[in-house]
C-alpha cells in the first residue's frame, strides 16, 4: 500500500511540474518541487523493490489465526511457567525445497508433490505432560500439454490440496501403565469433525501420537465460514480424545492397584 501512496503522489508531482510555465513564479514552483519530487521517486523504487522481494513471504492470514486461536483455547490447560515455543515457516508451500518429488499419472499429467509443515507448536501442560501441535500442508501441482485437432497445443494446469494435523503427547510412563496396549481402545476413543479422518495412530510406553487427514478447505475462525474445518477446534477434539485413553489407562491402574 505504501508503495502506491509514493507511486501516486510522485505522479501527481511531475504532473504538476508539466503544468508549469516559465514565468518567475512558476520557476520558483518548478524548484522547489524538484528535491520533493525526487525523494518520492527514490521511495517509490525502494517501497516497490522491498514489496517484490518479500511478497513471497507473506503468510496466508488463517495461518496467523491458526497459531493465536490454538493458543487461546489451550491457555487454561498451560502452566504459567511454562515456557510456549512457536515455529512458524513463511516460505510458500511451493518452493523448490519443500519438493517432495515428480511424477507422471498413468492418465499422462505431468505431476510435482510438495510437502510444507510450517506450523509447530510445543509447551508444557499443567499435569507435566509435553504437547507438540503440528500443521503439515500438502500440495499436488499438476500440468498436462495436448495437441487440440485445430493443431494447437494447449497446457491445462490443476493443483490438489490438503493438510496434515499432528498432536504429540510425551507422558510419565509410571502413571500410564500398558498405555502401548490401549490403541484398540484408543480409535474407539477418537471424537473428531465429520470432515477429519485419522490418518496414523501411535501409542508408545511414554507416548502418543495422532495425525489426522483434513482433505477439506479449512479455516482458523474465529468464526470459521461455510463447511471449511475448523482446524483450532479440531485440534482441541484430537486432545481430548487423546487424553480419554490416558484417562483410562490411570483407571485401569487404579485398578489394579486396589486388587
Amino acid at each position: 500500500n505504501s508503495a502506491w501512496v509514493c507511486l501516486a503522489a510522485t505522479v501527481a508531482v511531475f504532473i504538476y511540474r508539466m503544468t508549469l510555465d516559465e514565468g518567475l513564479e512558476d520557476a520558483l514552483a518548478w524548484r522547489l518541487t524538484l528535491w520533493p519530487g525526487l525523494v518520492l521517486l527514490a521511495g517509490t523504487v525502494g517501497c516497490f523493490v522491498v514489496y517484490l522481494r518479500f511478497r513471497r513471504l507473506d503468510l496466508e492470514n488463517r495461518r496467523y489465526t491458526l497459531a493465536s486461536q490454538v493458543i487461546h483455547r489451550l491457555r487454561r490447560d498451560i502452566g504459567p511457567d511454562a515456557s510456549v515455543r512457536l515455529e512458524l515457516d513463511f516460505t510458500p508451500v511451493d518452493s523448490p525445497e519443500k519438493l517432495l518429488g515428480k511424477h507422471t499419472t498413468p492418465s499422462g499429467w505431468e505431476a510435482e508433490n510438495f510437502s510444507d509443515p510450517w506450523f509447530s507448536l510445543q509447551t508444557r501442560l499443567l499435569d507435566g505432560t509435553h504437547l507438540r501441535i503440528a500443521m503439515v500442508q500438502r500440495l499436488m501441482k499438476r500440468s498436462r500439454t495436448r495437441r487440440s485437432a485445430s493443431g494447437k497445443y494447449k497446457t491445462k494446469h490443476r493443483q490438489d490440496s490438503w493438510a496434515l494435523l499432528q498432536v504429540q503427547l510425551r507422558v510419565k510412563a509410571a502413571r500410564h501403565q500398558d498405555l502401548a496396549l490401549l490403541e484398540p481402545e484408543a480409535r474407539q476413543a477418537m471424537r473428531l469433525p465429520g470432515d477429519v479422518a485419522v490418518d496414523k495412530l501411535q501409542l508408545g510406553e511414554d507416548r502418543m501420537f495422532l495425525r489426522t487427514l483434513v482433505e477439506k478447505d479449512w479455516d482458523a475462525g474465529p468464526n470459521v465460514q461455510g463447511d471449511a474445518v475448523d482446524a483450532p477446534k479440531t485440534v482441541v477434539m484430537m486432545l481430548l480424545s487423546l487424553y480419554q485413553v490416558l484417562n483410562y489407562s490411570r483407571q485401569l491402574r487404579q485398578q489394579a492397584k486396589a486388587s
